[in-house]
């Protein structure tokens, strides 16, 4: 792989960490509100041989740091982009980093070039209709960190229908080690979001027609029935989307089939939206 070269970039409230490698055309990776940066270990370095590639660790997870403040995730994403010298890149997200990059396409049009959202979110659409997505809901409100970091993974990475047992061993780990030091941290996204995160109104999901970007949407089979049904809400709403459902994936599809989702990326990064 290219040589990877790291920045903190300076924004209102926080220090964000962030790291570039690769030449050509640029794309941007988006965690999950779940994980850090470290979820597209495999596609920075794959597509590093063949892009521009730039990911970073939001504001209040991995190594950025969060004070109190107002914020929005969608202009700490340009704050990057314009710290980066990237004018337009296409966006690869997962979760709650998908809601960032539809908020983003909405305030930016001209710097993205097409949309690739893995078990998509959205600002207050949680999955509740599970047992460990109820339990993982009651620990948010307490701020139990066993209980956040054991019904997570439960609810997310196992996913309704299967037992620990069934989930690869590796992805889970690897979920893990993300998982655990965030809510272990004093003080990170999940402490401050209630009071500092300011959200667009109205919301990106009453403007899905205004957003005329290639858009490709992957859910693995395994993941929670509320994400399924906003990745239909989307593909419905927008005016150019694709869905792609991953068999044996629960919410982060990606490090459960990281060979099947790079593929389905790859050929999403050939078509992009022309430049006006």
């Amino acid at each position: 792989m290219s040589r990877t070269t790291s920045h903190w970039i300076e924004v209102p409230h926080a220090q964000l960490y962030a790291e570039q490698a690769g030449e050509g055309d640029s794309i941007t990776m988006l965690h999950g509100f779940l994980v850090d940066r470290g979820q597209w270990d495999h596609e920075f370095a794959a597509l590093a041989r063949t892009h521009h590639v730039l990911r970073y660790d939001a504001r209040g997870f991995g190594r950025s740091t969060i004070e109190p403040g107002g914020y929005s995730h969608h202009e700490d994403l340009a704050a990057v982009l314009d710290a980066c010298g990237v004018q337009r890149t296409s966006l690869l997200a997962c979760s709650g980093g998908a809601a960032t990059a539809l908020d983003f396409a909405l305030a930016h049009p001209e710097r993205v070039s097409s949309l690739v959202l893995i078990g998509p979110g959205y600002w207050g659409r949680f999955a509740d209709s599970t047992p460990a997505a109820r339990a993982f809901l009651q620990a948010l409100r307490t701020f139990d960190v066993s209980g956040l970091i054991d019904s997570s993974l439960r609810a997310f990475t196992d996913g309704p229908r299967r037992a620990q047992n069934e989930v690869d061993p590796a992805a889970r780990r690897h979920t893990e080690a993300m998982t655990v030091p965030l809510f272990k941290r004093e003080t990170s996204y999940w402490t401050r979001a209630d009071q500092d995160q300011r959200e667009p109104k109205p919301s990106a999901l009453e403007r899905l027609r205004e957003i005329e970007l290639p858009t490709v949407l992957i859910v693995g089979a395994e993941d929670q029935i509320e994400v399924h049904q906003l990745a239909r809400e989307l593909v419905e709403g927008l005016p150019h989307a694709r869905m792609f459902v991953v068999h044996g994936a629960g919410h982060h599809a990606n490090l459960e089939a990281p060979a099947e989702v790079l593929g389905i990326v790859r050929n999403a990064l050939s078509v992009v939206a022309p430049v006006d």
